[in-house]
């Protein structure tokens, strides 16, 4: 039965069921950029999604939803090592007791260094044709994470906080692709993205209480633009949004004023984070999924892992799980 959903999945993006790409579609556009862009590893993932740095482990986690597998990136010796998966899995979180936290289909789970798996919490178990998307830990270690109907229905998506010891509450709903979460630095805001609707959303945000309110668009994308992924704040409040089909990292001030772009040699840059010893390295997923030949051949890095060089940029230590 698993092997069939993910087989379907693989047939629509995680962005609303979007269509296949080719290079008639979307060309790739001149690099406007001096920043420093290497792919640090060549691999083909289908989905690669969620990165997330561990200065703990001194390493790099990021997952690739589709083939399904965990991966670890360790930059000391620049290798990779993928644990695979019988299910989706969406995000991979280190957790402070030890082991990982991941989301697969059957509930949010934890895995241990021997592969064992147990549930810690399933808040759509009422919902099986919703899956988890992306997630983040706010700085109090407690769980934010989306919701999306497996073939991208509209509206039928919903933002949950898991705390520590698996509890949860239903902060908010009809999402269609909901995406990308983040905090500013003072904790006053937090970011949440649906791809879909091309928006990239600000909550007033209770950092003591874990509670979220005044929903506002910050970032609106037009029709003919590319989708807002996975997103990361820097320490001077700036958002970096992955730009699904634009080939691009995009920068936004803290008011949603866009103010640069970093080009990626890939069209479906997925998301980012900022890591490195000093935090200084912007990490980038990247998907080859539903790509016809031509673009296959036009960005053969596709499916990669990229390592970006941007001077005088700082990321803000990732929090991981309490639990």
């Amino acid at each position: 039965m698993m092997a069939t959903v993910i087989g379907a999945a693989r047939k629509i993006s995680h962005n609303a069921g979007g269509r296949s790409m080719s290079i008639s579609a979307k060309g790739q556009p001149e690099t406007q950029s001096n920043a420093e862009v290497r792919c640090v590893s060549q691999i083909p993932s289908l989905l690669g999604e969620g990165p997330l740095w561990s200065p703990r482990d001194e390493a790099l986690y990021w997952v690739d939803i589709l083939t399904p597998a965990i991966h670890r990136f360790d930059v000391a010796t620049g290798k990779d090592t993928e644990t695979k998966l019988g299910s989706m899995v969406s995000l991979v979180i280190p957790k402070a007791t030890g082991g990982l936290l991941i989301a697969t289909p059957n509930g949010l789970m934890t895995i241990d260094d021997s592969g064992t798996l147990t549930r810690l919490s399933h808040p759509e178990a009422d919902r099986p044709g919703n899956r988890y998307n992306d997630g983040k830990c706010d700085r109090m270690g407690r769980l934010w994470v989306g919701t999306m109907d497996m073939g991208a229905a509209p509206n039928r998506g919903n933002l949950f906080k898991v705390d520590p010891d698996g509890s949860w509450i239903k902060m908010d709903t009809g999402f269609t692709v909901a995406n990308g979460l983040g905090w500013s630095p003072d904790n006053t805001r937090m970011y949440f993205t649906d791809s879909h609707r091309k928006l990239v959303f600000q909550y007033d945000f209770d950092f003591i209480n874990g509670t979220i309110n005044n929903r506002r668009p910050l970032i609106s994308f037009d029709a003919s633009a590319g989708s807002p992924d996975g997103l990361t704040v820097d320490a001077e409040g700036c958002l970096w949004v992955a730009m699904w089909d634009e080939w691009c990292i995009a920068r936004f001030d803290p008011e949603g004023r866009e103010m640069t772009r970093v080009r990626i040699p890939v069209p479906r840059p997925t998301s980012c984070c900022l890591g490195g010893p000093n935090l200084d390295i912007l990490y980038v997923t990247s998907a080859r999924v539903r790509f016809a030949q031509d673009v296959l051949k036009s960005a053969p890095l596709s499916g990669s892992l990229f390592a970006v060089q941007i001077p005088g940029v700082r990321g803000i230590p990732e929090t991981i799980f309490a639990g």
